[in-house]
């Protein structure tokens, strides 16, 4: 599902959060639209895969992804209100509707698995409604917060290119997932994904946050070398913190038989700190138009993902693995410094 959700061209998601940062709100509408319509490409691709696993496998894994199918257009792209409320900087309004989404599917999520705690398609279906009401809700309601109509000629174009350029990143960004569960273990892929949720969702709050200031810290033009120091070392702090949580909030919620999953976490977390540079720092070309420089990095750094993966897994199972989630965000950080060196166009953080 969430491989698929390329159809739904994410990348203009983030030409928003570019486009309304810059008081330009009237590509708001106009994007969710296209985005919405494109979607309708993954109804007969997630209802064939479905309609597979139904006759040859799992006839739940098979219903599960058809009823996803159906829901499809509706889940991803009205979710651009995220985007556009971060653009529009009204945290007040995003911590609201978050809040409010983030109890209301945990407590559908626990009313479901009470009851039919074996039933794989009414725990889907239950996510599925439940995501796709919030997301339409909150588009319509995010509608009221456009300022103006003013439009960004490029929002659009450089959507669908940001999109083009994560096709390979989508698919090697899930790869790990698909091949623990191959070669090692349901098992292992359970202790494996409950280790990684964590820092994912740390590095999602943080997404969130960052992706705003970078837009204004890139126009006035503040990320300074000094300044990426001093927000490596506030990295490196929360990373700590983080990190002694991580001790007491797994074996709560997970028990005691997820413990494993408390190292690989720690393993990930490691890197936090360079996830916030990296993802500042590529925001600078992101942002900046880039173009050429992010064309080289998406063609890279995937297929360098992949190589690191083949070579990594059979050696050292989930511990590696573990591993790489974090490296990737050191590994990406140095990628797009060589490329920009050889392209002699200095950044705030290549400026001696």
């Amino acid at each position: 599902f969430g491989t698929v959700s390329i159809l739904s061209i994410p990348g203009l998601n983030t030409s928003l959060i570019k486009s309304v940062a810059e008081e330009r709100d009237g590509e708001y509408e106009n994007i969710v639209k296209i985005s919405f319509f494109w979607s309708f490409l993954g109804i007969p691709i997630l209802f064939a895969i479905g309609a597979y696993y139904y006759l040859t496998a799992s006839h739940s894994l098979g219903i599960a992804l058809i009823l996803a199918s159906i829901f499809f257009p509706f889940f991803y792209a009205p979710n651009t209100w995220y985007n556009f409320l971060q653009g529009k900087k009204r945290f007040d309004v995003l911590a609201k509707f978050g809040a409010m989404q983030a109890v209301l599917n945990t407590i559908a999520t626990i009313i479901v698995i009470f009851f039919y705690r074996n039933s794989l398609i009414a725990i889907t279906l239950t996510y599925l409604v439940s995501y796709t009401f919030f997301n339409v809700f909150y588009y319509f309601k995010s509608l009221k917060y456009i300022e103006n109509s003013a439009r960004d000629a490029e929002s659009i174009s450089y959507g669908f290119f940001l999109t083009k350029l994560s096709v390979i990143s989508t698919i090697s960004a899930n790869l790990d997932k698909i091949l623990i569960g191959i070669f090692l273990s349901p098992v292992a892929l359970a202790i494996y994904s409950v280790g990684m949720l964590f820092t994912s969702q740390i590095q999602a709050i943080s997404k969130s946050f960052l992706l705003v200031v970078s837009v204004k810290a890139i126009r006035q033009k503040i990320l300074t070398k000094e300044a990426y120091l001093k927000i490596f070392a506030l990295g490196a702090l929360a990373t700590i913190i983080f990190m002694f949580c991580l001790k007491f909030i797994i074996p709560f919620l997970f028990s005691n038989k997820y413990a494993d999953s408390i190292f690989l976490s720690e393993i990930s977390m490691i890197f936090f700190p360079f996830y916030v540079i990296n993802l500042l720092y590529s925001n600078e070309y992101t942002f900046g138009a880039r173009k050429s420089i992010l064309l080289k990095n998406s063609i890279i750094f995937p297929i360098v993902q992949i190589l690191l993966i083949s070579l990594t897994l059979p050696t050292f199972g989930i511990k590696g693995m573990a591993f790489l989630f974090g490296f990737y965000n050191l590994l990406s950080l140095l990628t797009l410094f060589v490329l920009n060196h050889l392209e002699k166009k200095p950044t705030a953080m290549s400026v001696s």
